[in-house]
């Protein structure tokens, strides 16, 4: 009966989730070492989408008022479960200083290069303690207005948005020195500027520098679009830091599972299907995670017709 209950309320959520998956919205954030700066941009809709209508723009050390070196606008088409990776421009690897080009790792992840003239625009450039915002223009109104918020506009943490009261410096640092990834629970942005911002509630924290994760994302929307060449795909694991147990939605029944440590020691972990959901052909995967050492883990699940997917993995 809990089984069959667990079930319904996955599905639930899920179609509750889809209704809502209708803009734009970032779905990874790095403030990496020097200029390792980017935005990913999911398309949670069944339709591609113009981007011709949004912009990036950093909120700089506090602000609230807006200025044209703020904002750069973006271009091209997304396509429906698809991502764009924006990336800061600083490409010549003969630069030091404040040109200090981005490591090639996080170059070759971009689809799009912003703020190549400093003076032009900065939106890029920014630090941990710059709110930032992805901006659609309403033609009706003649305005920009935000489908997403990562911080609180008019606000400047010291030196960062944190997860504890009053969120601006107490606790653990978020939005500093740090890759951030949307939690697959969320499927709409923050559109209306935050009295609070705690980071801890919709991201999930990673260490500097760490892109692995760029260019696919997967929520209660959907799977990661078809056209991006991702192989294996990349799956989300709740909870996680995983304490006692996690559990993992796949879209196929694994016969094998392989978890390995950071050193690249595998690991034993009791784990198994629980139940497979009735819509969409996922998988319920759960595990037991309480007799395992506080750390990072990598996860690999291989299907019995080839299939192959990945989960990273704390404790």
């Amino acid at each position: 009966m809990k089984k069959i209950l667990f079930i319904l309320i996955f599905i639930g959520t899920a179609l509750n989730a889809w209704a809502q998956c209708d803009e734009l919205f970032i779905s990874e954030y790095i403030e990496g070492s020097r200029n390792n700066k980017a935005l990913e941009i999911y398309n949670p809709t069944g339709s591609s989408v113009d981007l011709s209508k949004y912009r990036i723009t950093r909120w700089q050390n506090g602000s609230a008022t807006w200025t044209p070196q703020y904002s750069d606008s973006l271009k091209g088409t997304l396509d429906s479960r698809d991502v764009l990776v924006c990336v800061l421009d600083r490409r010549d690897t003969t630069k030091i200083g404040q040109d200090t080009p981005v490591v090639l790792s996080l170059r070759l992840k971009a689809d799009l290069f912003l703020s190549a003239n400093y003076n032009v625009s900065y939106a890029m450039s920014f630090n941990g303690d710059d709110a930032m915002s992805l901006d659609k223009y309403n033609p009706t109104t003649d305005k920009w207005l935000p489908v997403d918020i990562i911080g609180k506009i008019g606000e400047r943490p010291s030196p960062g948005w944190s997860n504890k009261p009053p969120y601006t410096g107490t606790g653990t640092w978020y939005t500093v020195d740090k890759t951030l990834i949307r939690k697959d629970s969320v499927v709409s942005g923050i559109k209306k500027n935050p009295s609070i911002f705690n980071p801890e509630v919709e991201w999930e924290l990673n260490p500097r520098d760490m892109f692995d994760s760029l260019g696919f994302h997967y929520c209660l929307c959907g799977w990661p679009a078809a056209t991006k060449s991702v192989d294996p795909i990349s799956v989300s694991l709740y909870p996680n830091p995983a304490l006692e147990k996690t559990t993992a939605f796949l879209f196929f029944e694994p016969i094998d599972v392989v978890v390995t440590d950071m050193r690249g020691m595998e690991i034993q972990l009791s784990s198994g299907v629980s139940e497979t959901a009735s819509r969409a052909g996922y998988v319920i995967w759960e595990a037991n995670t309480s007799g395992l050492s506080a750390g990072v883990y990598h996860l690999q699940f291989k299907g019995a017709k080839g299939e192959m997917a990945t989960a990273r993995l704390m404790k």
